[in-house]
């Protein structure tokens, strides 16, 4: 049993260590360590999906953009989102608000309408939670849901062939952060609110995720609220090499006007997290039917490969290649919801040597 603390090792780097050594029931559908847990209903045609997850601090409520509606909407994505990429449909929520006896009641108010908005928008139930006194405000939320027999989506089962696929578009967070925070208003394309109301509005990727989990194309998936290299990597983490296709991101405008106008590198912007993309691997036999629905109304990408190898690699049309590797987030080292060394190295590093 490791005996460092909790920053040295990360989040990542804890549970690496800790789940290993966890008992593992029976029911529980593939073990530990994906993005939803699945427990196998032995009488019934599907099975349990739940998720249970902290929601960030929005980095557009920290920065006075939004009100406290953000943090509850950011609860249900955060834990929609993970059942979702699992193959499962999201059926109810439920949320624990913590907050100092000294906090403005209607800010939790807030939270809790904004949580029960975006259930309501989605099909989700809202089921209540809980309000308690603590130190610090923390904001948690649990959702349940069902998943076929055949079809959870584990995130560690990648196989060389494999193609990767992405629903929606990347680097709209980081590029609306920084068109904010480095460009005066009379140098942008777009109205302030415009640049605003995406940080502020954090949305599963409901649409694009119910039509793939129906096909049950998949062979695994991962919500990339981490960011896509933490997918690329946990991917990877099957014993292969992940191939990234540079001339084939999506990106969002804002992260075009933002390479544009700052000296953030576009391909950094692919990195920021924020966007709520699901990445998914697909066997090539199933490709050309999730190629097939990508379009403009349907924001599902083909961005990559899986070979045989290791790491995550970037390469372009032209026979450039890249060794792929930078921070993701990760609480007890670097965190996007402080805004602050992860954005950094965002806009000043280089993932790609």
């Amino acid at each position: 049993m490791t005996t460092d603390d909790m920053t040295s090792l990360g989040e990542k780097g804890f549970l690496a260590d800790l789940l290993p050594r966890l008992y593992s029931d029976p029911l529980l559908v593939g073990g530990f360590g994906h993005d939803a847990s699945v427990i196998e209903l032995t009488n019934a045609p599907f099975n349990l999906i739940q998720k249970i997850d902290r929601a960030s601090h929005p980095v557009a409520l920290k920065e006075g953009w939004c009100d406290h509606r953000t943090w509850g909407q950011m609860a249900v994505t955060a834990n929609c989102s993970d059942i979702l990429a699992s193959g499962g449909q999201p059926i109810a929520f439920m949320m624990a608000v913590m907050v100092p006896g000294t906090e403005n009641a209607r800010n939790v108010q807030e939270i809790i309408f904004g949580a029960a908005n975006e259930c309501r928008a989605n099909g989700v139930v809202y089921a209540g939670g809980d309000t308690k006194e603590a130190k610090d405000a923390h904001v948690v939320g649990t959702a349940i849901g069902i998943v076929a027999k055949d079809g959870f989506l584990p995130r560690n089962t990648a196989m060389p062939g494999d193609q990767i696929f992405c629903a929606g578009l990347i680097g709209g967070f980081a590029g609306a952060y920084f068109m904010l925070k480095r460009v005066p208003q009379d140098q942008r394309d777009r109205p302030v609110e415009d640049y605003i109301r995406y940080p502020s509005s954090p949305r599963a990727q409901w649409r694009v995720a119910t039509e793939v989990n129906a096909l049950k194309a998949a062979r695994c998936g991962m919500d990339a609220s981490d960011g896509i290299l933490d997918v690329l990597q946990t991917f990877s983490s099957a014993g292969v090499q992940v191939s990234l296709n540079l001339d084939a991101i999506p990106y969002h405008p804002f992260a075009l006007e933002c390479a544009r106008k700052t000296s953030v590198p576009l391909t950094q912007l692919i990195f920021g997290g924020g966007d709520w993309n699901i990445l998914y691997c697909v066997s090539p036999e199933r490709a050309d039917e999730l190629r097939k629905l990508g379009d403009t109304s349907f924001p599902l990408f083909h961005v990559g490969e899986v070979t045989s190898g290791s790491g995550v690699v970037a390469r372009t049309e032209d026979g450039a290649r890249f060794t792929v590797s930078g921070v993701v987030n990760e609480h007890f080292k670097s965190r996007i919801e402080d805004a602050t060394d992860f954005m950094t190295t965002i806009e000043t590093g280089n993932f790609l040597q």
